[in-house]
């Protein structure tokens, strides 16, 4: 009789088998889903870092673009016409002159000084890519920000170093903006006005070097200068005066073509030499071969340096002067473009300075500085921010005013008998004066445009994390 085997016993050796090879499937599902897990924090940790850097990076260029911007509200928008006046730019609010020059000629300070607390810092949330910000100036609180509930947003928070070292160019700053990934809140957000580090899971710093490509590289050597001709026979006549102890060459009138002038005109440079008739040249007197009197009075006709560049044409002469080609300049981002192809008269120059009182006004076609509404003799420009105008055709002074700055243009003609120009003119080729034309040469004027006025621009391997 064949025995009979339990049934209870049947399949025992299969159930172990797919025990053990359910422990192993668990065990390796644990091990997979560990390291998805660390993949996944990896992933985030990469994501809020790039989020950080990219803010910080959008900082600078915002920077730059303010820097080279006009006035703007506390809110960082540009300034309104009617509200300008009471607003300052980006630049003046975070770069202030240096009191010396023993960081290089030109260079910047902090308007907060040696005292860090009263530092302020212009700040950013970015929210589906549109920046709300605010632009605080000294002694003033930070215009709230509205930050997202669910904090999707990034940020970031801009300050300014300084070099100490004066082999330095003049004009360089160091700019940190520190980014985030979020914005966080409270005193150690990544906007808050202290210097908390931001309680945000993702922030990253860098720092990049900015240097001022000056709008105008070398101040004129006289007071009148033009590339062919100057004319001012009666009824016209010449009043120019340079007395300025700072001035190299005291030059007054500076031609390369023939200088014409009345027995009216005046011309006063090295004095105090005692003369009869303060000022007072005629033709006559350099026509007997007074070369000395033409020394002593800053005259120099027919001068061959400037005639040669005027023969070579427009962009030979504009080169000469501003070190770039007029098409380069032009596209600077510092520079105010205005169209005036049908013709720009005094109050849209005047609008234009109003809302960029320091930067260079590019106006494209022929300009007519006319009298002011009511006939007022007013401003244009001030010593502190004088006039940078740069004519790319005819530039015609016909309205009676006090002007503060530089103006290059490709000729001028004058016709304002009550009109004094403190600064410098330059003509490319012809000036004419109709009028007594009163000019003064002011060399804390040039100096303020040579050094401040231009586009700030990142340095060639300047930037780095901070």
């Amino acid at each position: 009789m064949t025995p009979v085997r339990s049934m209870q016993q049947r399949g025992m050796a299969a159930l172990t088998v797919v025990m053990v090879l359910f422990f192993v499937m668990a065990m390796l599902a644990a091990y997979t889903n560990r390291n998805l897990v660390f993949e996944q924090r990896i992933s985030a940790n990469s994501y809020r870092a790039t989020r950080a850097l990219e803010a910080a990076d959008a900082g600078v260029e915002w920077s730059i673009g303010m820097l080279n911007a006009g006035r703007i509200t506390a809110t960082c928008t540009p300034a309104e016409p009617d509200q300008a006046a009471a607003l300052t730019d980006f630049r003046s609010r975070y770069l202030v002159p240096a009191t010396d020059d023993s960081n290089g000629e030109g260079a910047f300070s902090v308007p907060w000084g040696q005292v860090p607390a009263n530092r302020v810092y212009p700040t950013c949330v970015i929210v589906n890519g549109a920046p709300r910000c605010a632009c605080p100036a000294m002694g003033q609180a930070a215009e709230a920000i509205n930050v997202p509930a669910d904090g999707v947003a990034t940020a970031f928070r801009i300050t300014f170093r300084l070099f100490n070292d004066d082999t330095v160019r003049g004009g360089a700053v160091q700019l940190v903006s520190r980014g985030c990934s979020n914005p966080g809140a409270g005193d150690t957000s990544c906007i808050a006005q202290n210097n908390n580090a931001p309680a945000v899971d993702g922030s990253t710093s860098v720092i990049t070097t900015l240097g001022l490509v000056r709008a105008l590289p070398v101040a004129p050597k006289a007071t009148l200068t033009a590339g062919t001709t100057i004319t001012a026979t009666a009824p016209g006549a010449l009043k120019v005066y340079n007395t300025d102890p700072q001035s190299q060459t005291r030059g007054t009138v500076h031609s390369g073509g023939v200088l014409s002038f009345s027995e009216d005109s005046r011309f006063v440079s090295k004095s105090p030499r005692e003369i009869t008739d303060l000022g007072k040249v005629t033709d006559a007197d350099r026509a007997e071969g007074a070369a000395s009197l033409d020394a002593f009075f800053g005259l120099v006709d027919q001068y061959s340096e400037l005639s040669n560049l005027a023969a070579q044409g427009a962009d030979a002469w504009f080169r000469s002067q501003f070190v770039l080609d007029a098409d380069s300049y032009r596209r600077q981002p510092a520079v105010v473009r205005l169209d005036c192809a049908a013709g720009c008269n005094r109050a849209r120059i005047a609008a234009a300075l109003v809302l960029n009182p320091r930067n260079p006004i590019w106006a494209n076609g022929d300009v007519t500085l006319d009298a002011a509404a009511g006939g007022v003799v007013d401003d244009l420009g001030t010593a502190a921010n004088p006039m940078m105008l740069i004519v790319n055709g005819n530039l015609n002074i016909s309205g009676d005013a006090i002007i503060y700055g530089f103006a290059h243009a490709n000729q001028i003609t004058w016709s304002a008998p009550a009109t004094t120009w403190h600064g410098a003119l330059v003509s490319a080729t012809s000036f004419t004066a109709t009028t007594v034309a009163t000019l003064s040469y002011h060399q804390d004027v040039l100096d303020t445009i040579r050094l401040r006025y231009g586009s700030f621009v990142r340095a060639p391997g300047g930037w780095n994390l901070f």
